[in-house]
């Protein structure tokens, strides 16, 4: 959960830092915002490609504990059934 927490908020600061530097050369409405996503997105490939990983391997492992205990539930379940 920190993971997704330090991602968000670094990804919020590179868009954040593109809105205002739009700001600072003139720009305005939707343009800003247009430029600043995009501008964003592409520098964010690259800047958080470690977060980005680190992030990905929480989510990884939260399935994964999800799955496992999905798994266990069916073994007791199905131990339950051949035992009636």
């Amino acid at each position: 959960m920190k993971n997704i927490f330090i991602y968000t908020f670094l990804r919020i600061i590179i868009l954040g830092s593109f809105v205002a530097t739009g700001y600072l050369v003139g720009l305005s409405g939707a343009l800003i915002l247009l430029i600043s996503f995009l501008a964003s997105g592409i520098v964010s490939l690259f800047v958080l490609s470690k977060s980005r990983d680190n992030l990905s391997y929480s989510v990884h492992n939260l399935f994964k504990k999800v799955n496992n205990r999905i798994a266990k539930s069916a073994q007791k379940e199905d131990r339950l059934i051949d035992e009636n």
